[in-house]
């Protein structure tokens, strides 16, 4: 007699989960930075530029490695007088001289707690120039190839910065806002505009729900606009900032949309 074994398979279906990087700006003196920590998968802490110093770079590193959270340096224009958010008119020698101590600081620390820096992004004025301006965007190519290609940069969407580390070979990490809104071209709406920044909790889950599901945001003319994106930001001096992290990262799980560092 043969015997006929038949095997039936399981079937399971597998639904692939959508996963952002969502990061927050950190270690420039606001009370909610552990809380923060919590809900992100990358921070950019300031070393010194526009905000931080020796004791703020060093709790904000234990904090994020307590959390298994992704680390980037986070430097600025040397103008803590307005937090780094004004262009300041300084030759490139002196600009890429304080941007190399600012990472320098961050990196020396960082290595005696055994912390990994992975990446860097530029803060305020400094971020937004580097974006348009090929002068500005060459002096950050330059701090990155200091470092000889140890460090990613994060950054806009088709910028000139992003243009400029394709052709250098540089890892680029595309970066949205959830706080932000936009112009009709992309840039950031200036913070001089009342409508610059969002502060309903709705709206931020709204304009991160259009990144991360249709790789576009709804510019300030109501106009929907392509944003691709890898990380998306939220800004720590931001008085909603905690709360709408929070509702966001709710909104994301019941979406079944997975918080992921990009490195």
């Amino acid at each position: 007699m043969k015997w006929f074994f038949i095997y039936f398979a399981q079937i399971t279906t597998i639904t692939l989960l959508k996963k952002i990087d969502l990061n927050a700006d950190l270690g420039e003196g606001f009370p909610y930075d552990e809380q923060l920590l919590r809900y992100v998968s990358s921070c950019n802490i300031a070393c010194g530029g526009h905000s931080g110093d020796t004791q703020s770079m060093r709790s904000t590193l234990l904090l994020a490695q307590k959390n298994n959270v992704n680390i980037g340096a986070h430097p600025s224009y040397p103008n803590r007088e307005n937090f780094g958010r004004k262009v300041m008119d300084i030759d490139a020698k002196t600009l890429l001289s304080s941007l190399i101590k600012q990472c320098e600081d961050l990196i020396k620390i960082a290595t005696e707690l055994n912390v990994k820096v992975n990446y860097i992004k530029p803060h305020g004025a400094l971020y937004n120039k580097a974006m348009n301006d090929s002068s500005t965007a060459q002096i950050i190519i330059k701090l990155i190839e200091n470092y000889n290609g140890q460090f990613a940069l994060m950054g806009m969407p088709n910028s000139i910065l992003e243009t400029l580390c394709k052709e250098k070979n540089i890892t680029f990490i595309r970066e949205g806002f959830a706080d932000r809104r936009y112009t009709a071209n992309g840039k950031l709406v200036a913070r001089s505009e009342n409508h610059a920044v969002i502060h309903d909790k709705e709206d931020v889950w709204q304009q991160v729900e259009e990144i991360v599901k249709n790789k576009r945001v709804i510019d300030e003319n109501d106009e929907f606009i392509s944003m691709p994106v890898d990380s998306i930001c939220f800004h720590g001096d931001t008085p909603e900032a905690l709360e709408e992290l929070q509702f966001v990262f709710q909104k994301l799980s019941e979406e079944n949309i997975q918080i992921q560092s990009i490195l």
